[in-house]
């Protein structure tokens, strides 16, 4: 049996057996929906993951740019032990609120050049929320 036929016949049998509540389905379509109403999503425009790797891997950072509105996010992201470590730039530069959203939620403010580092990133996906000048845009999810 392939894996594609064998997840299929797990989810029918979990569909099955243990429904989730039409009430809380529809709760979670709107919450989701309602997410980031306010912000626009950037899109990224360059990932160094992208192009070819490395033979032997070595651990230099993974730059991304995102694009959404008139502004750009630039950031270094560093893998260290147990997490990692964001330095991130908003383009044009600027004071700006920036949040962490992932397993331990936090807030940052970025100096008068819009830069801004976060250490103790923990493993695992997180996005940024960039809230200045009355525009608000949110990155896609990246993995630490």
């Amino acid at each position: 049996m392939s894996d594609d036929a064998l997840e299929a016949e797990l989810r029918r049998a979990v569909e099955l057996f243990d429904p989730v509540p039409s009430d809380l389905l529809q709760t979670a379509v709107e919450a989701y929906a309602l997410r980031a109403l306010d912000a626009e999503l950037a899109e990224l425009v360059f990932d160094s993951l992208s192009g070819p790797s490395r033979v032997r891997g070595d651990r230099a950072p993974r730059m991304l740019t995102f694009q959404g509105m008139e502004l750009t996010v630039d950031l270094e992201v560093t893998v260290t032990a147990g997490g990692g470590r964001v330095v991130g730039q908003l383009m044009p530069p600027g004071p700006a609120e920036v949040e962490v959203l992932g397993h331990r939620p936090v807030t940052l403010a970025t100096d008068e050049l819009g830069r801004f580092v976060y250490d103790d990133v923990p493993a695992g996906p997180f996005s940024l929320r960039c809230h200045l000048a009355g525009a608000t845009v949110v990155t896609e999810w990246i993995t630490v």
